[in-house]
């Protein structure tokens, strides 16, 4: 399997609406997070429209505000689903979301913005490479931001 831990450094953007241009990428996800010892963990599959199917498992901790520790690992579709068992067991925690992901290439960053399924709300996050780096956000994501969100829960 395919393990990856890096230091994430994101800043989230809430937005009125999706932007107005064609992304270069579509994914549907599906998000399960279970509680488990204490520590939320979480299941997700990803169906692209660009690299088909995948299933991750991902650890998030927060080190500041808008700065995780990210660590992932890829699952086989039997980890996946018994990730789902756990969170579907009398008595356990957990959450899920799903979410269409709208990526957008950037020179040689990227924005993802997140359609929530269910509830009316639209999640642009891009990802930097440094705590201080400034943020040149595109016309199609620009016009569209109500606040920053980066941080909230």
């Amino acid at each position: 399997m395919n393990r990856r831990m890096h230091i994430e450094i994101e800043r989230k953007f809430n937005l009125k609406s999706m932007p107005n241009v064609d992304p270069d990428e579509i994914v549907k996800i599906d998000q399960w997070y279970w509680k488990n010892n204490g520590i939320w963990e979480g299941a997700s599959t990803w169906f692209s429209d660009v690299d088909g199917n995948k299933w991750m498992h991902t650890i998030k901790k927060s080190v500041s505000k808008g700065v995780n520790i990210e660590d992932e690992k890829d699952l086989t579709l039997d980890e996946y689903n018994r990730f789902i068992e756990n969170c579907q067991m009398p008595g356990s925690e957990s959450r899920f979301i799903s979410k269409e992901r709208h990526i957008y290439k950037d020179g040689d960053l990227k924005w993802e913005v997140d359609k929530f399924d269910d509830i009316y709300l639209i999640i642009a996050e891009i990802e930097i490479p440094k705590k201080n780096h400034p943020i040149v956000f595109p016309d199609y994501i620009s016009d569209l931001v109500l606040l920053q969100v980066t941080g909230l829960k």
